[in-house]
């Protein structure tokens, strides 16, 4: 059986091409280069990969502009849309770390715990019985010059994200413990792009569908 993996996350499943102006329209890489369409290659025929990224997507908050940034408040209807599903990935919370929300690492960890006790009590898993399987992973660790950036309102809006990236990996290892779901650190192998300090280059994207790869078969054998 074709096993089905949604891939839920943010701009670095969308595909946001870095750019040193912010202010300027936003630019997507190809599906063949985003790492879920990578993923998608390098796992075959025997799985489905479905690409669920936003950018700016959020645990459960809500931006006041952009809308409908919110992670959860689709998440229940994303899984009945492709159900059955047999793993989410989730790779969210870098923008929980955003100073407009003032979240600490525990504050995140809970966002991303509502996520997962939202799909857990799902039956939106194998055969429509039981809830798909999740891997909880971590984004790169941003590079410290990023914390200097200000919206178009002057804010210095990813002021304390370094800190607060590195502090959140094993909370979420925790949570994953605690949860019963798998857990996988991507940034001990992946960086962000130097020309904006926090998405990914093609060759992160690269390694991210390699890493991603070797783990789901390792789920799925």
């Amino acid at each position: 059986m074709q096993k089905t993996i949604l891939c839920y996350g943010d701009s670095n499943t969308w595909g946001y091409v870095p750019a040193a102006d912010h202010s300027q329209l936003k630019s997507r890489y190809s599906r063949h280069e985003r790492w879920t369409g990578l993923l998608q290659t390098l796992l075959g025929d025997n799985y489905y990969v479905i690409e669920e990224g936003l950018n700016s997507r959020t645990t459960n908050l809500d931006y006041s502009v952009p809308p409908d940034r919110n992670g959860k408040t689709y998440l229940a209807s994303c899984l009945y849309s492709h159900a059955p599903v047999d793993l989410v990935v989730l790779g969210l919370g870098g923008n929980d770390m955003k100073t407009y929300f003032n979240r600490t690492p525990e504050d995140i960890k809970n966002g991303l715990a509502d996520l997962i006790e939202l799909i857990q009590s799902s039956q939106y898993g194998a055969g429509l019985t039981q809830a798909p399987e999740i891997l909880i992973t971590t984004s790169a660790i941003p590079y410290p010059f990023v914390e200097n950036f200000t919206d178009e309102n002057g804010v210095h809006f990813l002021r304390g994200i370094v800190r607060k990236a590195m502090e959140t990996i094993p909370l979420f290892a925790r949570l994953a413990a605690e949860k019963q779901c798998h857990f996988m650190d991507l940034s001990i192998n992946v960086s962000p792009s130097t020309i904006d300090g926090v998405h990914y280059d093609l060759a992160a994207h690269r390694k991210v569908a390699e890493l991603l790869d070797e783990k789901i078969k390792s789920l799925f054998p």
